[in-house]
């Protein structure tokens, strides 16, 4: 399936053959509206692909790469988790039907009230790449750290 999606409403049209895209696409160009045309069904064949390559990994899709509606609801109906940089990343994909517990807040400095925000809608897995950003989150959400997993490479030890 060929889609075409359109930034500003996010629909998903289905076009099926070549003379379509290019109509649709033609259209599109004399009104310059921004518009990605996406193969969804190559979207599902790699996802299927990571989970016979790598069974055990689960996925988790950098939302900035592609925050169209249809590409989330997509992955999330696959079973794919989130990697959510920002506020706006984590509202987009919470508004989307996504579970807070598939959404992990990724980012080198997150602003307070972002970490605040994450942790009131219930977004706990975090990353930190030092002690002060470690420091910080634990403040702000006073929540019981003793289920802390932390990956620790050499370079920060």
């Amino acid at each position: 399936l060929i889609s075409v999606l359109v930034m500003d409403v996010c629909d998903i049209e289905i076009l099926d053959t070549t003379k379509t895209i290019m109509n649709s696409a033609s259209f599109i160009q004399d009104s310059e509206v921004p518009f990605h045309v996406a193969n969804l069904d190559d979207l599902h064949q790699k996802h299927i692909r990571w989970l016979r390559t790598l069974p055990r990994v689960k996925p988790f899709y950098a939302v900035k790469c592609n925050s169209t509606p249809a590409v989330i609801r997509m992955l999330s109906t696959l079973g794919t988790g989130f990697d959510c940089a920002s506020k706006g990343e984590i509202e987009l994909v919470l508004s989307l039907g996504v579970t807070p517990e598939k959404i992990i807040f990724a980012h080198t400095t997150k602003p307070q009230s972002h970490i605040k925000y994450a942790s009131t809608r219930g977004v706990d897995m975090m990353t930190f790449d030092c002690e002060e950003e470690l420091l910080k989150i634990s403040a702000l959400i006073a929540k019981d750290l003793d289920g802390l997993n932390m990956l620790m490479t050499e370079q920060c030890c």
